[in-house]
This record gives C-alpha cells, sequence and structure tokens, in this order.
C-alpha cells in the first residue's frame, strides 16, 4: 500500500501545485478563448443592428471604387468576402491591416467591431506577438499534464459521472462539479490542450527548422508550406476580369468550396492575377492553404492550392487551427452544433479550473499564510476581474459607449486593486460576480431589444449566451450567500 499510495501523493502535488502556480492564467486563456470563438460573431455584434442595410450586395468593382476613392493602392488589395460568418466586407492593405469595413450593399464605411479584438488578442498572444503565442502553447502543454494528472486521481464509478451534491457545503459542491466537468468535458479538454500546445509550439518548431531544412534560405520553407505563387505570363492583364463572374465560376469548378478572400496581385500590371481562398467543405483547413489562382482577361485558373493530399502530418498540423476555434464550416452537417458544444465545453473548462483554485484555497485556509493570501487576491481579481471586465465590455458595446478598451481594462485594474486593498476574509467575490451579472444580463438585453427594433435577431445566439451568463453569475452569487451562511450557522452552532 505504502508503495502503490506514494505515486498518487506525488500525482496529487503535480496537479494541485500547477494548479495553484497556472491555475489563474489558465482560467483567463480558457475564459478568453471561448470567447474567442465567436470572434468574427462579437465583431459583428459590437457593430449594432442598425450597422448594415441587410440589402443585395453590390458588385465587387464598385468596392474597388471604394478602395480607390479611400487611396488604397489597388496592386495588392486583399478583400474579405461576406458570409453567414463574416456581415461585412473587409477591405485590407495587407493581410494584417483591415482597417476598412464596408457594408456590402452600399459601400457605406461601418464600425470594425475591432472591440472584440481585445479577447482574441488576449488568448490568442497576451498582446506580446510571437512570444505570447509560444508562453499560450506552453500553457497548453500545462493544461494536458494537468488533465493527465486530474484522470489518474479519480475513479472511474459510474455514479461519479451524475454526482452533484448540493445540500453539502461549498467545498463538496465544488469538488463534485470539478471531478464532474473533468469527467464530461475529458475529450475536449485534450482538444483544447493539444491544438492549443501545437498552434504556438508548431510554428515556433517551423522557424527553428526552417535554417536546416533550407541551409540560407530558410524563406523557403514558408514557401514550400504555403505553396509559391504561380507561373503567369507577363503579357497577361487581369485588370478587365469580371470579378463577380470569376467567383461564380470559381464556386461552380469547386463545389462545396466557401469563398472567403478574394486577392488582387500586381492589378493593373503585366502579369496580374487573382486568387480565391477560403474553405473546402470536409477538409478541415483555412483560407491560407485553400486557394485558387487566376490569371488573363479571361481569369484562366493557373494554379490551386490545398491541404488534401499533401502527408498526414501536414494535414494534421494545418487541422489544428479550424479545429482550436471550433471553426466547423468544413463539417458538412451539424457544424453549428459542434461549434456551440465546443463553446460550452470551453466555459465548462474555465469553470473547471476555477472551482480547483477554490479548493486549493480551502484547503489551506487555515493556515492563511502569504501565499494563501496572493492566491486568493489573484483569484478574486485576477480572475473574477476579468470575468466582470468582459462583462462590463460587452455591456458598454450594447450601449453604443465609446472608449471600449478603457472600460475593459479600467474594470480590470479596479477589479484587481479593489482585491488587494480588501483583507483576505472580505474579498469582493460577490460584488464581482454581482457586476458581471448584471452586465452581461444588460448586455444580452439591450442589444437584442435594438435588433428586434429593426426587424430581426441575426445574432440572437449570442445574445442568448450573454443572458445565459448573466443568469448563471446572479445564481452563483446566490449559492455564495447561502454557503456563506449555512457555515456561519455551522460555526455557532460549535461555538
Amino acid at each position: 500500500m505504502k508503495l502503490m499510495g506514494a505515486p498518487r501523493a506525488l500525482v496529487q502535488r503535480v496537479h494541485a501545485g500547477m494548479g495553484a502556480v497556472f491555475g489563474v492564467v489558465l482560467f483567463g486563456i480558457l475564459l478568453t478563448g471561448a470567447w474567442s470563438m465567436a470572434h468574427e460573431d462579437l465583431r459583428a455584434w459590437f457593430r449594432g443592428p442598425s450597422a448594415l442595410s441587410h440589402k443585395p450586395a453590390m458588385a465587387v468593382e464598385q468596392w474597388l471604387e471604394v478602395a480607390r476613392e479611400k487611396g488604397m493602392a489597388l496592386d495588392e488589395l486583399r478583400i474579405r468576402l461576406p458570409d453567414s460568418h463574416h456581415s461585412v466586407v473587409e477591405l485590407c492593405a495587407s493581410p494584417g491591416d483591415c482597417s476598412v469595413a464596408l457594408d456590402p450593399a452600399n459601400g457605406r464605411a461601418v464600425a470594425s467591431g475591432d472591440a472584440a479584438d481585445i479577447l482574441f488578442n488576449l488568448h490568442k498572444s497576451l498582446f506580446i506577438g510571437f512570444p505570447g503565442r509560444v508562453l499560450i502553447s506552453l500553457l497548453g502543454v500545462v493544461l494536458l499534464l494537468m488533465i493527465w494528472a486530474g484522470s489518474a486521481l479519480h475513479s472511474g464509478r459510474l455514479q461519479d459521472l451524475k454526482r452533484l451534491r448540493r445540500d453539502r457545503g461549498a467545498r463538496v459542491f465544488a469538488h463534485d462539479l470539478h471531478s464532474l466537468i473533468g469527467r464530461w468535458c475529458g475529450p475536449w479538454l485534450l482538444l483544447f490542450g493539444v491544438t492549443g500546445a501545437l498552434s504556438g509550439l508548431g510554428a515556433l518548431g517551423t522557424l527553428g527548422l526552417a535554417g536546416q531544412a533550407f541551409p540560407g534560405a530558410p524563406q523557403q520553407a514558408f514557401m514550400h508550406l504555403l505553396g509559391a505563387p504561380p507561373q503567369v505570363s507577363a503579357q497577361a492583364s487581369a485588370a478587365r476580369v469580371d470579378l463577380d463572374q470569376l467567383l461564380r465560376e470559381d464556386a461552380a469548378a469547386h463545389p462545396g468550396f466557401l469563398a472567403q478572400n478574394l486577392a488582387l496581385h500586381r492589378w493593373g500590371e503585366p502579369g496580374a492575377w487573382v486568387e480565391v481562398s477560403g474553405i473546402q467543405q470536409g477538409l478541415p483547413s483555412t483560407a491560407v492553404f485553400e486557394r485558387h489562382a487566376y490569371a488573363g482577361a479571361d481569369g484562366v485558373a493557373v494554379g490551386t492550392r490545398s491541404a488534401s493530399g499533401r502527408g498526414l502530418w501536414l494535414q494534421a498540423f494545418i487541422a489544428v487551427q479550424p479545429l482550436h476555434f471550433a471553426d466547423y464550416r468544413w463539417v458538412p452537417y451539424g457544424g453549428p452544433l459542434l461549434r456551440a458544444v465546443h463553446f460550452a465545453m470551453a466555459l465548462a473548462a474555465a469553470v473547471l479550473v476555477l472551482s480547483g483554485l477554490y479548493l486549493w484555497l480551502e484547503r489551506r485556509r487555515l493556515k492563511a499564510g502569504a501565499g494563501w493570501q496572493v492566491l486568493l487576491r489573484l483569484v478574486v481579481g485576477g480572475g473574477g476581474g476579468l470575468l466582470t471586465a468582459t462583462a462590463v465590455l460587452l455591456c458598454a458595446g450594447a450601449l453604443g459607449s465609446g472608449a471600449l478598451a478603457g472600460w475593459f481594462w479600467g474594470s480590470w485594474l479596479a477589479s484587481l486593486l479593489l482585491a488587494c486593498v480588501m483583507p483576505p476574509r472580505r474579498q469582493p467575490l460577490h460584488l464581482l460576480l454581482a457586476v458581471a451579472g448584471l452586465a452581461f444580463v444588460a448586455a444580452g438585453g439591450v442589444h437584442m431589444v435594438g435588433s428586434v427594433r429593426q426587424g430581426g435577431l441575426p445574432l440572437w445566439p449570442i445574445d442568448l449566451v450573454l443572458l445565459l451568463c448573466g443568469a448563471s453569475a446572479l445564481w452563483a452569487v446566490r449559492r455564495l450567500i447561502s454557503f456563506t451562511r449555512a457555515a456561519r450557522a455551522a460555526d455557532a452552532n460549535v461555538a
């Protein structure tokens, strides 16, 4: 028994120690990751119900006229096309600069909705670029180790798959909730950990190995991965191509292909060509790898690049991005349902981490040392503050407020400062949850009412999620108050 107990004790220490050290950051990554899955929908949500006219789209040539009027060069212009998940036209001077957003029906400039980028960039890179991506990927490895340790610690009894004791106090409730989420969300947690780890570490490995594979010319590694530009005759000119007709012909030539981007190359010059990129049904890939090239006044096909047929490991690497961010448009059936489940599992994973942190704090509450107090303040101010700041950001966006980034960072900083100045026994968790709940409810309600007044509910799933998040936060406040009163009554009886 001693020999068998020692490994379990070691696993317990690893699980609890890693959760204590990385738990708050993991909670933030999982929470922002859930909202990042709805990034494009959130951008449309922040534009407001009256942002678009919902009329038939203009011809592509008219969008080019708008680009000329705004002083944008057409020689390397990239156009993000509207679809069911992306309601506006975006004109991009470069892949990373899509600052011009237009109503596809009339070319009128609309708000960019870039407030949604706050949560997306926080999850993707912590606002520090490529080093942040690598750091997030390392946290994916930490998540995998914690999943392994947690799975080893829990029994396989069937009754534990449904046990959630609500009448035995906060600690027992948190333990059952932690175990329940871990069991039911296990496959999704593995998906989050594996794809998160590969997202940044895979890119780092590619950078590191590029010089070894192609000595003196590491850029050839990326050309091999992404594909070289097509060979286009210098006499070819695409300036007179009917781009709308080209898109229709591309759709006919490639059934099941969803065009997302239209890129002009050397437009108006000899050797001009056009590239259509997007998602191919049945293939877990992205627009970076699924591309069709056309050249000449007749739009002759001059090249096709795809993840299909490129080897098992490379296809698995390409599939990481759509799987991680719940882009299931490549799934023939049930894509929206998978996306909804993916989002729910990410929120559940955040609750899993939060319940684990609570259990760690409860086990060490009686000692209440310096480390306990620091972690308590980080959990309340960092984790609870992030939840509150997210709700305030969405509420301010629904109310049409400006300076949304200021609302987000100001709310988070205020929560951290409040947690730091309050004594450990009087942490403002109830207050932060109440503010978050009310703000979520207000955000969903205000946006939904505005949408109804405009004659529809195009983004009702986000409004519904916000209302459910608000109701859950307010329910959590009620339960915390109930648990606190029960604990005080028990202490009084003992005294």
